[in-house]
C-alpha cells in the first residue's frame, strides 16, 4: 500500500469518525416514545347456588279474643251437643298447611310452608332455591419490558456470480431509543482494507 493510499485511507477514517460523532450526538434527541402499559379488563359473573330448607317454630305474637257465633253456643240436646263437640274437636286438631311461593325476579324462588294446628301457627318452613350473581372485575396491567442496550458482532460477504470479493466483519450497537449504529472493516481479496460506519433509526408504521 503506497503512501498516497495510506493518506487517503486515513482521511476516510477521519471523515467517518466525524460522521459517527455527529450521529452519536443525535442520541440526545427524542427517540422512540416509550410504550404505554397495556390494560386488560375482564368482567366475569359467578353464580352462587343457594338451596336450603329452614324450619322454625313461630311463637304467638298477639291473641285477640273474639265473640263466639251461634254455631258455638252449646245445644241443650245431648245428641246435638255431642255433634258440636266432635265438629269442634276435628277443627281444632286438623293441621292446615299453607304453601306460598315467592319468585325472586329471575334469580329463583323462596317457598313458604306454614302449618296451623290448635288454632296456632305451629311451624314455618322456608325453602330457598335461587342463585345470586357475583360480578368479578379483574384488571391486568401489562408493562412492556424496559429498553436495554444491545451489542451484536457479525459480518457480511459480498461478491458476484463468479467470485467472492470482500468480507466485512463488524459490530452493531443498539441503544435504548432503538437507534442502531454500525462499524465494520472490509477485507478485499486483493489485500486492501475498507472501513464503514452506519446508522439506522426505527420507523413507526401505523397498523
Amino acid at each position: 500500500m503506497t503512501t498516497t493510499n495510506l493518506k487517503t485511507s486515513f482521511n476516510y477514517i477521519v471523515i467517518a469518525a466525524l460522521v459517527l460523532t455527529i450521529l452519536l450526538q443525535r442520541q440526545c434527541a427524542p427517540g422512540v416514545a416509550p410504550q404505554e402499559p397495556v390494560i386488560i379488563t375482564k368482567v366475569d359473573t359467578i353464580w352462587k347456588k343457594i338451596h336450603d330448607t329452614v324450619k322454625k317454630n313461630v311463637p304467638i305474637y298477639v291473641s285477640i279474643p273474639t265473640e263466639p257465633g251461634p254455631e258455638y253456643i252449646p245445644s241443650s240436646n245431648l245428641d246435638s251437643l255431642r255433634k258440636q263437640y266432635l265438629l269442634l274437636r276435628d277443627k281444632y286438631l286438623v293441621k292446615n298447611v299453607y304453601v306460598d311461593t315467592i319468585k325472586l325476579d329471575t334469580f329463583g324462588i323462596v317457598q313458604v310452608v306454614d302449618t296451623v294446628q290448635f288454632n296456632k301457627l305451629k311451624t314455618r318452613i322456608t325453602v330457598q332455591d335461587y342463585k345470586i350473581p357475583t360480578i368479578i372485575k379483574e384488571t391486568t396491567i401489562i408493562k412492556p419490558a424496559d429498553p436495554v442496550r444491545q451489542l451484536y458482532i457479525g459480518g457480511n460477504l459480498f461478491g458476484n456470480k463468479n467470485s467472492l470479493q470482500i468480507i466485512t466483519p463488524g459490530l452493531l450497537y443498539k441503544n435504548k431509543k432503538d437507534q442502531i449504529y454500525q462499524a465494520n472493516v472490509g477485507l478485499n481479496f486483493d489485500g486492501s482494507l475498507t472501513f464503514g460506519l452506519g446508522a439506522y433509526w426505527k420507523i413507526s408504521l401505523k397498523k
